[in-house]
């Protein structure tokens, strides 16, 4: 599937955006890769639970930002100097990235209901 295919990609490249500024190339290159299997899974949620995404917008910028998003609060050495402070260096970024998250979430969840119930 071709489509699939260049959504894959794209959603790597959504993933690691977030984080680009913080992280090392291979880094950026574990994140595209879980991106690419979230979207695959994401896809097939929405398919299973018939939701109309003709161009799997959800899972590749949704899902996949999402992801993207919570990376930070993985990854990114702050010995490095480039920035983050990620868990896996022993930092504490990921509450931050979990807070922001939900606030954005409730955000264009809020934003949404008002602007689409009426319609």
């Amino acid at each position: 599937d071709v489509g699939g295919f260049c959504n894959g990609i794209l959603a790597g490249l959504v993933a690691v955006t977030a984080a680009c500024a913080t992280i090392k190339p291979w880094e950026s290159c574990i994140i595209g890769l879980i991106a690419g299997f979230l979207y695959q899974g994401a896809s097939m949620l929405l398919k299973k639970l018939k939701v109309d995404d003709v161009v799997d917008a959800f899972p590749v910028h949704g899902a996949c930002g999402l992801w993207g998003l919570l990376a930070v609060g993985f990854f990114g050495d702050p010995e490095e100097g480039i920035g983050g402070n990620g868990v896996f260096y022993g930092g504490d970024q990921l509450g931050t990235q979990i807070v922001a998250a939900i606030v954005i979430i409730l955000w264009v969840g809020g934003l949404s209901v008002i602007i689409m119930l009426p319609l």
